[in-house]
């Protein structure tokens, strides 16, 4: 069995899964598997996992009969795994040669911890970083200016697990941590990725409550920015993309549920639950009163212009 298992979920991703796959395949770290689930894919995604699996014997393709949802089709490929380690891989992102030398070495030097990542960087259409400006923590768009700041390392690290809980809800504002390195047993503890927008942070608010998260500063992830990331989709296209089944709910109440019921079965005390719910409840007010998506760089679709793609351009994102 190898060390880590990566879950690999996609939905016509021609156009950067080759990239993933160079970089992963690229790695310093060797002992793992790379389990793709496809999400029935009428583009060339089939033929391009088909060939890297005659390429590298650690390379397993599994197909859905059909389209599942983005949702699903996370928690499925990690069902699908073995190992005592797992890590998501989103089909557009990149990872430098170290990351998973660096994650694993976290987990190995920090028993206590649930999660290993490192820092973020923003890259374009062309895998090319975004320029950084070090005095304000962010990463510029040359061709809009807009500033972008990643989620920063040290989110989820605090002792108690009160603290981390709380840096989840209102620091994880990406929820990259959600593509780190995480310990098989941990992540089974937690409900996985409920059905609703925003779902890793609710996850990852689970994962705080078992255990720190651990990051090396340096920006080894490289989250790509690009015309069909899903958060450039409205509420109605987003919810047919996140799930298939068709069935109408509201985002709010399923997103207040998940963090209200993120305690339940965790082992830290009555007195923490009790503490943590309360945190719950004031994140939530905050929540109402502030404006959809205002100061939310993920909102960042008008600045690119990406709210005009053309529709049959805007349907081919991840997933």
């Amino acid at each position: 069995m190898p060390k880590l298992s990566i879950g690999i979920p996609v939905f016509n991703g021609q156009e950067f899964l080759p990239e993933l796959l160079d970089s992963l395949l690229a790695q310093t770290f060797r002992d793992f598997e790379i389990l793709i689930c496809d999400n029935a894919s009428s583009d060339r995604t089939p033929q391009i996992c088909c060939d890297y699996a005659l390429r590298d014997s650690r390379i397993h393709y599994s197909r859905n009969d059909r389209n599942l949802g983005a949702i699903a089709n996370f928690n499925r490929v990690f069902e699908l795994s073995t190992a005592p380690l797992f890590k998501w891989a989103a089909h557009d992102d990149l990872y430098h040669a170290t990351y998973l030398d660096a994650c694993v070495r976290l987990l190995e030097e920090n028993p206590d911890a649930a999660l290993a990542h490192t820092g973020t960087a923003f890259i374009d259409e062309k895998g090319d970083r975004l320029p950084f400006e070090k005095e304000t923590g962010s990463f510029i768009d040359p061709k809009t200016g807009r500033r972008y700041w990643p989620d920063v390392p040290g989110i989820g690290d605090a002792p108690l697990a009160i603290n981390r809980f709380w840096q989840v809800l209102t620091r994880a504002r990406w929820g990259t941590h959600m593509f780190g390195v995480v310990r098989r047993e941990v992540l089974q503890q937690t409900s996985l990725l409920p059905n609703f927008a925003g779902s890793d942070r609710a996850m990852l608010a689970e994962l705080a409550l078992l255990g720190r998260f651990k990051d090396a500063n340096d920006q080894l992830f490289l989250k790509r920015l690009h015309a069909n990331v899903s958060w450039t989709l409205d509420h109605k296209e987003l919810k047919k993309f996140l799930s298939t089944d068709g069935k109408p709910y509201s985002r709010r109440l399923r997103q207040t549920k998940a963090y209200f019921g993120a305690t339940r079965g965790k082992p830290i005390g009555v007195a923490s639950k009790a503490v943590c719910i309360m945190l719950v409840a004031v994140h939530s007010v905050r929540l109402v009163v502030q404006l959809v998506g205002q100061g939310d760089p993920r909102k960042a679709a008008d600045g690119y212009g990406w709210r005009g793609a053309r529709p049959a351009l805007r349907q081919r994102i991840p997933g």
